[in-house]
């Protein structure tokens, strides 16, 4: 399948314009101070584009959160602004009340543009200055989180800046529009670092009396790669960001030559011939992972998934049905010493192993602690740091991509592919569904011709080898020919209990279902039969996005299979979260997935409580 990609962008970009310009219009209705910032509306969030490669999709993106100027008054005016009429103004008490907005979280659009001044972030900028937050000023309000075990209060900083009311972020979390005494509420946004990533006013508001002044505030939950743009002492407003840096921070933020890996720099560099800014350093201090939960792994899982910009989902879901067993995860990464303690302050590599599929024999790859950033300067190109600081999902991708030869290479592929790659297995199986017969069939690289196994490369897009109709995997009954949908499921069944890989996969033939994605693979984690003695077979899923799940079946999040059989939610211990993770019918599986992918070898020795 190839794929217009200067149509494909043009369309996207011409819906996201068409949204802006109805979302800004919006706004300006219901908000008229100078400052306003402008965040994508609804409409916008749901314009969804992906780039289909094979049976894969990158998740769906939209342009970065931008905020542009309304009603920005010139230079000359927001130095010297004076405060207005008092008549003008509410009453005390309406001034003192607070107004909040919730704006959605979503991800960027790798083809989104950004303005030349976002070379300059808050972090790092010459034009910035920066502080620590004292241990005395943090204080645990209600509403804050709690303190990470690993937290130390002199590691959160505190950096000041002036700009002209826009910014970029990868997501916003809520955000509050409020009235009242802007240095109250600097003092308050020091002592909850934890609950507030960014506050900004416009600067001359300070010497306004109290009740004239305001200010916004962004909290940290749901906010991510929060960048203000045209950073200068220029700007006519003040943006104060917090954040935790775990590790000291590298001159220029750049890692010395010999600490260097030898893909970054050469074969990582670019995306679809774009050349990729400067890589990010998780903890310190680039707005990557600035979180005292910082890791490379703890408790592997597979929601410590969540995919970038790349369209690798058949990578991502192939590594999630691998982390549903700790020991082939952490098998991988054997030869980093000291793995439990990184990352260090020092700069960081990390060995991972992998299989070499030309010669099934495994091959070290050894890659330093840079992080590729996304060409709009948002965040990462690649999978992001799991919710509890765990980096590992970010370098087993980076040492992958750099093993089949660039990002481009791990573009579109299947999840036998990955775990080739990932254990040196070569018994991959795809089972396919006749729609002539409504029967499905098994088909593998095993050559009958030529007796054996035939040759792979490590980048699936290097060369296409093609899959033979033959036997079906041993475990579970063997044999040649088609099998019913139910003699499928029991045979998943059976290869679920000797805890072999499985997957799932959705092309455009399928019915379209609320919340499904077309060419896109799914992992395949639990199989069960007659669950809680109800009569009803169920298998459990998870999309790689680590969110979006089906929206209309019997057993989803909010489903009327739960309150019909209350047993099933007991047994299964339902928990309601868009997380990726979802549970459907045996028959509402075989709707909505028309490829099944199979691993035939048993992964049980990787177990742990």
């Amino acid at each position: 399948m190839t794929v217009d990609h200067a149509k494909g962008h043009s369309f996207l970009r011409l819906h996201i314009l068409e949204a802006r310009r109805k979302s800004t219009e919006d706004v300006f209705l219901k908000r008229s101070f100078s400052f306003t910032l402008f965040f994508p509306s609804k409409d916008l969030l749901a314009t969804q584009t992906a780039l289909v490669m094979g049976n894969c999709r990158s998740e769906p993106k939209v342009e970065p959160q931008e905020a542009p100027q309304e009603s920005s008054p010139t230079e000359n005016e927001a130095k010297n602004s004076s405060p207005p009429d008092t008549s003008a103004n509410r009453d005390d008490s309406e001034a003192s009340s607070a107004s909040s907005a919730s704006v959605s979280s979503s991800s960027v659009a790798s083809s989104a543009s950004s303005s030349e001044a976002a070379k300059n972030r808050p972090y790092s900028s010459k034009k910035t200055k920066g502080v620590e937050t004292p241990e005395s000023a943090i204080v645990d309000s209600p509403s804050s989180p709690p303190p990470h075990p690993n937290e130390i209060p002199s590691k959160w900083k505190v950096t000041s800046c002036t700009f002209n009311g826009s910014v970029l972020a990868e997501s916003i979390g809520t955000t509050q529009e409020k009235k009242g005494d802007i240095r109250e509420a600097i003092a308050d946004f020091h002592a909850n670092p934890r609950q507030y990533i960014s506050l900004q006013y416009q600067t001359a508001m300070l010497d306004w009396p109290v009740k004239q002044q305001q200010y916004k505030i962004v909290h940290r939950e749901g906010t991510a790669y929060y960048t203000p743009q045209d950073v200068g002492p220029d700007g006519w407003m003040t943006c104060l960001m917090q954040h935790y840096q775990a590790l000291p921070a590298l001159p220029d933020d750049e890692l010395p030559p010999a600490a260097r890996d030898q893909y970054t720099d050469t074969v990582l560099a670019t995306h679809f011939a774009r050349k990729l800014p400067k890589p990010l350093l998780p903890g310190r201090g680039m707005g990557c992972c600035d979180d005292p939960k910082l890791k490379i792994i703890g408790n592997v899982d597979p929601s410590d998934i969540k995919q970038g910009a790349v369209g690798d989902c058949w990578l991502l879901s192939g590594i999630s049905s691998l982390a549903e067993f700790d020991g082939a995860i952490k098998k991988l990464f054997r030869k980093t010493k000291d793995l439990h303690k990184m990352p260090g302050e020092k700069p960081n590599m990390y060995t991972i192993t992998l299989w070499d599929l030309p010669t099934w024999t495994e091959v070290d790859i050894v890659v330093d602690e840079r992080l590729c950033a996304n060409p709009n300067k948002t965040g990462l190109l690649s999978s992001k740091p799991s919710s509890d600081g765990e980096l590992w999902v970010c370098y087993l991708e980076k040492a992958i991509a750099a093993h089949c030869g660039g990002w481009d290479k791990i573009t579109g592929g299947h999840a036998t592919h990955a775990w080739a790659l990932l254990t040196g297995c070569k018994e991959q199986y795809t089972i396919f569904h006749n729609p002539k017969t409504d029967l499905y069939y098994c088909s593998s690289r095993y050559d009958p011709n030529k007796k054996k196994w035939s040759a792979y490369t490590n980048a699936p897009s290097d060369s296409y080898a093609g899959v033979w109709p033959g036997a079906w995997p041993k475990e579970g009954g063997g044999g040649k020919g088609e099998l019913s949908l139910e003699e499928v499921f029991q045979r998943m069944c059976a290869w679920d209990k000797v805890n072999f890989i499985m997957g799932a996969g959705r092309s455009n033939d399928v019915k379209k279902e609320a919340g499904m994605v077309d060419n896109h693979g799914y992992s395949v984690i639990e199989c069960r039969t007659n669950v809680a003695g109800t009569g009803v077979d169920m298998i459990k899923v998870r999309n790689p996005w680590g969110k979006g799940e089906m929206e209309n079946g019997e057993f989803d999040d909010d489903g009327p299979g739960w309150e019909k059989y209350p047993q099933i939610e007991q047994e299964l211990k339902h928990v309601v979260a868009d997380d990726g993770i979802f549970w459907v019918t045996k028959e509402e599986f075989f709707r909505l997935y028309d490829t099944i992918y199979v691993s035939a070898k048993s992964m049980t020795e990787f177990l742990e409580d």
